[in-house]
């Protein structure tokens, strides 16, 4: 493979059942005083907020829960400012992508000056900020291993990256026993976000070996495991092996990065509220199919992860496989389609012009990008049948 290759990761990652009870260990582990969890008001209620400060023990300890799904740069605003006027020295992102990507943003900020806009975009950040853990009660987001945080622009209904040095976890804890409780259409949302993930890190340009192996993982192991996930939700072996699968894609895509599936699902999410991974699974098989001339080995070996038998077929007869084992599990775990969703076919233009601004996706797309392409992508799109 031509070029140079650079992976990047974070420094420590706990891993394993009943983790979270080793928390307090790694607080010490910064001298850490007085501790900020953020969350959301849907985890409080669940009583794992409660959990993780009970495991935190004797320190000084918060419990922000001020942060709503996909959230808004004005949410990060308001839990930086919390932060820095509570004097807080370590922040805890327990949750979901939202909590997450709001505490390490309101980690990273707090030592840094400046509208949290003048931050979107790549290596912004100037100064480190305040030591940040990060505990994922969902399978799908990989934030607890990425540099980036994804944030809402309520005003120009889109979304935009934030994505620096500054944001990576210090330590991520991976407990699945605090994936337990979540709800059929949350885990089946949340898996195929990390499928998208681990797709479209194996087939990026900036694809290399280390990012190959853990995206084909991630992928066997969604393939193998998420429609357990979703319809036994008890069952903690699949919670385990769909929170792993989050993790190895979070890993794959921190360095290879993501296509135009996440391109077009910002501004999906942005203009229509659509939860972040159910606008990925619904656009996932239509940009692979735009993608699949450009990559035709790579989406082969798709589908020999996801369990398709291409022993026997061309190379693209293989490929061809990929994308309809990734409809199938899609159907079987319950996505709507963007018409179930009453999204207008109207919006098609806006979508395809807000998602070719989105250099950051566009760039790592194996096939070149041209707003005719979205078009006809949104266009197959707004085509597929009634998935139930």
């Amino acid at each position: 493979m031509p070029g140079i290759q650079v992976f990047t990761h974070i420094n420590r990652l706990v891993q394993g059942r009943g983790a979270v009870a080793q928390l307090a260990e790694e607080v010490a582990r910064f001298q850490a005083r007085k501790v900020l969890v953020v969350t959301d008001p849907g985890l409080v209620a669940t009583g794992i907020p409660a959990r993780v400060v009970e495991a935190l023990g004797g320190y000084s300890t918060h419990v922000y829960s001020d942060v709503e799904p996909d959230p808004s740069i004005q949410t990060v605003e308001r839990c930086t400012a919390f932060v820095r006027q509570q004097g807080f020295d370590l922040v805890i992102g327990l949750g979901g992508g939202s909590a997450i990507d709001t505490a390490k943003c309101a980690a990273a900020l707090a030592s840094n000056e400046g509208a949290v806009e003048s931050y979107l975009g790549i290596e912004k950040i100037p100064a480190a900020g305040l030591p940040k853990i990060i505990i994922p009660t969902t399978a799908g987001t990989g934030s607890e291993v990425t540099n980036v945080a994804v944030l809402s622009l309520k005003d120009q209904h889109t979304k935009k990256g934030i994505v620096s040095r500054q944001l990576f976890a210090d330590v991520a804890i991976l407990d699945p026993e605090l994936t337990l409780g979540l709800p059929a259409a949350i885990t089946a949302a949340t898996g195929m976000d990390a499928l998208t993930h681990a797709i479209e890190a194996y087939v990026s340009r900036f694809h290399q070996p280390l990012t190959d192996h853990f995206a084909l993982e991630a992928i066997r192991l969604i393939g193998a495991h998420l429609r357990t996930a979703v319809h036994h939700g008890e069952n903690l072996d699949a919670r385990e092996a769909m929170l792993t699968a989050s993790l190895y894609a979070g890993l794959a895509f921190g360095s290879a990065a993501t296509g135009m599936v996440h391109g077009l699902a910002m501004p999906l999410g942005g203009q229509f509220e659509v939860p972040h991974g159910v606008a990925n699974a619904m656009l996932l098989p239509y940009v692979m199919r735009f993608n699949l001339v450009a990559a035709l080995e790579r989406y082969r070996d798709i589908a020999v992860a996801l369990g398709e038998p291409v022993a026997g077929l061309s190379v693209r007869d293989g490929a061809e496989r990929s994308l309809s084992a990734v409809r199938q599990l899609a159907h079987d775990v319950g996505i709507p389609t963007l018409r179930e969703m009453n999204i207008p076919p109207s919006a098609i233009d806006a979508l395809a012009r807000d998602g070719l601004s989105n250099s950051r996706q566009v760039l790592p797309n194996p096939r070149k990008v041209t707003y005719e392409g979205l078009v006809g992508i949104l266009e197959e799109a707004f085509a597929a049948p009634a998935s139930r």
